[in-house]
């Protein structure tokens, strides 16, 4: 961001008493790095039951509208073999 300072002479306007702010465009690594940063600064000041919520509802909504239900089956048989069919009981069962 570069900062023009203000106008030295400026009158009561209350524009020309302002600083004027022009934002630099940014390339597509410098914009990658830029969310990296802060996504770094955000997570750093996060503390564990604010990260658990988070990655909770992130893994659901992915889960929820990234997958198919065979791309969602082979996700949780690839954390255990038997898990799909166990917990499809534990849904389906009253």
């Amino acid at each position: 961001m570069a900062l023009i300072n203000r106008n030295p002479d400026a009158t009561n306007s209350e524009l020309d008493a302002k600083q004027i702010v022009t934002n630099k465009e940014l390339n597509p690594s410098q914009r990658s790095k830029l969310i990296e940063q802060y996504v770094e600064l955000v997570v750093d000041n996060m503390d564990r039951k604010i990260l658990e919520e988070f990655v909770t509802e992130q893994l659901q909504y992915n889960f929820r509208n990234d997958y198919t239900d065979v791309e969602l089956r082979e996700e949780i048989n690839n954390f255990d073999e038997e898990l799909y069919d166990e917990l499809v009981d534990n849904v389906t069962s009253d």
